[in-house]
């Protein structure tokens, strides 16, 4: 393949593969200064952060790609900063801006024919891309992605990585580099969002959501917001040197080898102020989260909807795994009403149904588990309304004393520490 050849693959590779074309408009002519140089159509961005990707057909020699061989000048041909980094497979030049580039201005960017292959000859003819920015209304988040040991996760072994809105639609980045760990995400409205990094561990799928602190688009068009992110990946490497920990434990006796069926995946969830870690335990009924040092919620499920859901708080320290202290964790421990009796002449039936309250009722009494909260409702409203809560007292007693009730549909919730729910509701209005 002849140099020109090569050098038409790199353009294309830019042009076509790696820019979000808009419009590609007549070449802007630079300064005498790109004489020599291959002037290519300008193109028009809308990321005023743009990361420019050039690829080559041969590997690089690393030490000929530098800020002076590969760079980006404004309209006046002043050298604008950028970071110039060549790629872990050595085929490609990633060239990231120090600052975001101004919306409306033109630059250039120059790849010269200093950029040798490893042998040392001149990979092709000198090029300069003309391109102009044009900023929409929108965030750029950035979100860069390293492990525990300050390193870049390898792309055969990533995962994957998206934003998810409040409403639980998924956003792929505008822009991925494994080589580099930056990933682009564009957000056109303001609200809630959670990154979401989806791996495997230890063999089975874990889910890490991160909340981000509100976002607020620009109505703007001509100002951008930049938003930067950094996500850590704890891992085994990083537990060994004892830069993160884990939790991990098991919901089946110690006699498994000697059982027949294997039990069923039951939910795990690992959380603290902002981040939530999702699994499941895998066929021996065990899991094992890696997590950063620091303070956890640990919830697991019960085997279904029947049985209850465990919840512990555990410190987990660097190179050390936590576990709750029952060394087997019962998924078949009933909820059993979470301990709810009341005093007559209010009847639970068994079976959620509720009765005997009546336009006289002004208190309702009994009691509970200690670390269940009575919640009262009237659900006659569309959104129910919350009439009282009240917690039991050291003995388990609650007593809940009501205004008028009459007209009033109630229903009893029963809520305990690990989020178990136990509900009983009225079939008609108090009359």
């Amino acid at each position: 393949m002849n140099k020109r050849t090569r050098w038409i693959a790199c353009f294309l590779t830019i042009v076509f593969l790696l820019l979000p074309v808009s419009s590609v408009l007549a070449a802007t002519t630079p300064t005498s200064s790109a004489l020599g140089f291959k002037i290519w159509p300008t193109v028009t961005v809308n990321d005023v952060n743009k990361i420019w990707k050039v690829s080559f057909n041969n590997p690089l020699l690393s030490s000929s790609v530098n800020s002076n061989t590969v760079y980006v000048t404004d309209s006046k041909q002043k050298k604008f900063s950028t970071t110039v980094k060549v790629s872990n497979d050595g085929l490609s030049v990633i060239v990231t801006p120090s600052s975001p580039y101004k919306s409306g201005e033109d630059y250039f960017l120059y790849v010269t024919n200093g950029v040798l292959a490893q042998a040392g000859s001149p990979l092709g003819e000198q090029i300069v891309v003309p391109f102009s920015v044009d900023s929409l209304a929108g965030l750029s988040l950035e979100v860069d992605v390293t492990d525990d040991l300050k390193q870049i996760l390898p792309s055969y072994s990533f995962g994957s990585l998206s934003l998810v809105d409040s409403n639980g639609n998924t956003v792929a980045p505008t822009f991925n580099d494994y080589a580099t760990g930056k990933f682009t995400f564009s957000i056109g409205q303001s609200g809630d969002y959670f990154i979401k990094y989806i791996s495997t561990v230890n063999n089975m799928l874990t889910t890490e959501t991160v909340k981000l602190s509100k976002i607020t688009v620009p109505t703007n068009g001509s100002s951008t917001s930049v938003r930067k992110v950094s996500l850590v990946i704890p891992t085994e490497a990083g537990i060994t040197q004892g830069k993160s920990g884990s939790i991990g434990g098991s919901i089946v006796p110690d006699n498994l080898s000697q059982q027949s069926n294997r039990p069923a995946p039951v939910a795990v969830n690992i959380s603290n102020s902002t981040t939530t870690w999702s699994t499941t335990t895998d066929s021996y009924g065990n899991f094992n989260v890696y997590l950063p040092t620091g303070t956890y919620t640990l919830v697991v499920d019960g085997k279904s909807s029947e049985y209850k859901k465990h919840s512990y708080k555990l410190t987990v320290s660097g190179g050390q795994m936590a576990t709750p202290i029952d060394t087997f964790i019962n998924v078949e421990d009933p909820i059993n009403k979470l301990g709810l009796q009341l005093n007559p002449p209010l009847v639970d039936n068994g079976s959620g149904g509720l009765s005997g309250i009546n336009a006289a009722t002004t208190v309702i009494a009994g009691s509970v588990n200690l670390d269940a909260v009575v919640n009262i409702y009237d659900t006659l409203p569309a959104t129910p309304k919350l009439l009282k809560s009240v917690k039991p007292d050291k003995n388990g007693n609650f007593s809940a004393k009501l205004t008028s009730l009459k007209g009033k549909k109630i229903e009893i919730q029963v809520i305990d520490s690990s989020g178990n729910t136990y509900t009983l509701d009225m079939n008609s209005v108090v009359s």
